[in-house]
């Protein structure tokens, strides 16, 4: 599995004095949008500040609203306010970027965690005088090896990722080219703590979405780029695109598909 990693939102001591931020709280529902705002920074800094519309449901808004939690409607006065003053930013309608989720962003992975406290707690043992008190025992001297082991990269085998990514999804566009682009952001992927295993069950698990492949109002269907980037890899880990049963038919952007519910 990934390895657990750990975010936090540091606002800045003039958050709550900024203009837009006094003008969002002074509509009525104010505090309500300013709540909606931080939860969508702390959504978005997860995914490099990027919050990316997949098409669930017929707006971005109402989408983000299923994400957050919260009402839709209020989630749409929030984002158009976002919008039109410079907190929320996309060229597309498909991906928007929160500026302040990137900037105000403090994260660290579990071994990253144990590491930085194994290095304080070697940084303080030199800066005393050692006794037989003090020693570390033959079990704690393991311990600190596998911290020390950890600190290594593993070692990325990119041609099995894309192996694996063939003869898993043949459901998809297949990969002939393995760009330095493509290295990169496997690469960055590892880098954030996931591991070849989440790779594997990534792939599985778009080949057994039909959503990913192609049973949606737009007979859109993913690739290989889609499927790595850091946002959709966690959506899709987390089964966000998985088939869901239903006696029902639901309205999906005007396109009525027995199995998909809204």
């Amino acid at each position: 599995m990934a390895e657990k990693r750990y975010y936090w939102l540091k606002l800045q001591d003039g958050f709550f004095d900024s203009k837009r931020i006094k003008k969002l709280r002074k509509i009525a529902g104010g505090d309500t949008y300013t709540i909606i705002y931080l939860k969508m920074q702390l959504l978005a800094m997860k995914h490099e500040g990027v919050l990316e519309y997949t098409g669930l449901e017929e707006t971005f808004a109402e989408e983000l609203a299923l994400d957050l939690n919260e009402d839709a409607d209020n989630v749409k006065i929030t984002v158009s306010y976002l919008l039109n003053c410079g907190l929320l930013e996309t060229s597309d309608n498909r991906e928007y970027f929160v500026p302040y989720a990137v900037e105000n962003t403090g994260s660290e992975g579990s071994s990253t965690k144990r590491v930085r406290e194994y290095r304080s707690r070697k940084a303080l043992q030199s800066n005393v005088e050692e006794t037989p008190m003090k020693q570390i025992g033959n079990g704690e001297k393991e311990k600190e090896k596998d911290i020390e082991i950890e600190i290594e990269k593993e070692k990325i085998d990119y041609q099995l990722i894309a192996d694996m990514y063939n003869e898993i999804c043949i459901s998809f566009p297949r990969l002939t080219v393995l760009s330095e682009a493509r290295k990169k952001a496997i690469k960055a992927r590892y880098n954030s703590g996931y591991k070849t295993e989440d790779f594997k069950r990534l792939f599985e698990m778009a080949e057994e979405s039909a959503f990913l492949k192609g049973s949606n109002d737009r007979n859109w269907s993913a690739t290989f780029d889609w499927l790595i980037k850091d946002a959709n890899m966690s959506k899709v880990l987390d089964g966000n695109y998985g088939n869901k049963k239903s006696t029902k038919s639901f309205k999906y952007n005007d396109y009525t598909e027995e199995g998909w519910s809204l």
